[in-house]
């Protein structure tokens, strides 16, 4: 497992200590049992979920462990994960946040969100809430948040969840484009308005969005 995951990491750096600790404290095969070892460690993105239009994805791991680092994410941090997907992701911020911070994580798919949860209880996280639904308009009842984070696509910024980040706080926005390459926005707080930090072209799947799906405490 470990050259693998050296392998993996070699090609991810430079990176902060901080994210190269979660990195190795939550390993990513962990999070999706159905592919090999040699798979969880490819540096590409691979599929959790698909049925009709939803699908779920882990997405590429040098490019989640760069996110995490534009976060710049610190201890005591209290911060909002649109789609919770395998968990991974929730994993390694809630590492970094230490037990003094806390994550909420929304995901649409139910089967995922109960696949995260299960994965997220048997590693005993406990600073993280993982919350079934559509977590378009985010969690008020958490509110504010430090850091705000998509790991999903959407052609709009949802301004409920802009609220919902404290001032001078730091969020990555995966803004879709027709006809273009998506972009990552980092994106900060500044006097209530948005300020644009830093853009980088990528490829994300599309938010997963339904009328009909209310968000629903998953809590560990």
């Amino acid at each position: 497992m470990e050259q693998y995951q050296d392998l993996l990491l070699k090609r991810s750096l430079p990176l902060s200590e901080q994210v190269v600790e979660a990195y190795y404290r939550h390993p990513r095969h962990l999070f999706i049992p159905e592919y090999t070892l040699q798979e969880a460690y490819e540096d590409i993105p691979l599929l959790l979920y698909k049925k009709g239009t939803f699908v779920s994805t882990i997405s590429q791991p040098s490019f989640v462990m760069r996110i995490l680092d534009m976060l710049q994410l610190a201890p005591g941090q209290k911060v909002f994960e649109l789609g919770a997907g395998s968990g991974w992701n929730t994993a390694l911020i809630s590492y970094i946040v230490g037990a003094e911070g806390k994550v909420v994580s929304t995901e649409i798919i139910p089967e995922v969100a109960d696949r995260a949860r299960g994965i997220l209880d048997q590693m005993r996280i406990t600073n993280v809430k993982v919350l079934t639904g559509d977590g378009f308009e985010g969690y008020q009842a958490e509110a504010p948040y430090d850091r705000v984070i998509f790991t999903a696509g959407s052609f709009e910024l949802p301004q409920r969840i802009f609220e919902q980040l404290k001032e001078d706080g730091l969020m990555i926005f995966v803004k879709k484009q027709e006809k273009k390459n998506d972009m990552l926005q980092l994106i900060k707080k500044v006097q209530g308005q948005m300020q644009v930090l830093n853009s980088i072209p990528c490829s994300f799947v599309t938010v997963n969005r339904s009328g009909e799906s209310r968000l629903q405490d998953g809590t560990l």
